[in-house]
């Protein structure tokens, strides 16, 4: 019979840093989830600077990025309509 013996290295700590060449989203935490029919919009905020709307949704722990970005220059004027539909487009299964 063939002995495995361990062996036991030990851990020298080091710091070393990566450069990705491109970002990556990484999930910090477990996911959680939760069933809703339906979503009670408390506001909408929109923050032109940062090219970015946001919106606050009662049954949501977090606001919803709705767009961002490019997304937030092609849409331009957004209406209620357009939230509506956006959330749909996100939610809708």
């Amino acid at each position: 019979m063939n002995e495995i013996k361990s062996i036991h290295r030990k851990t020298k700590k080091c710091k070393m840093k990566i450069t990705l060449t491109n970002p990556k989203k990484v999930v910090l935490q477990e996911e959680k989830s939760k069933t809703v029919s339906t979503l009670t919009v408390q506001r909408v905020v929109d923050l032109p600077a940062k090219k970015v709307v946001r919106v606050f949704v009662q049954e949501l722990d977090e606001p919803v990025v709705l767009w961002e970005g490019a997304s937030y220059e092609a849409i331009g004027q957004w209406t209620d309509a357009d939230v509506e539909a956006r959330l749909a487009e996100l939610y809708a299964a």
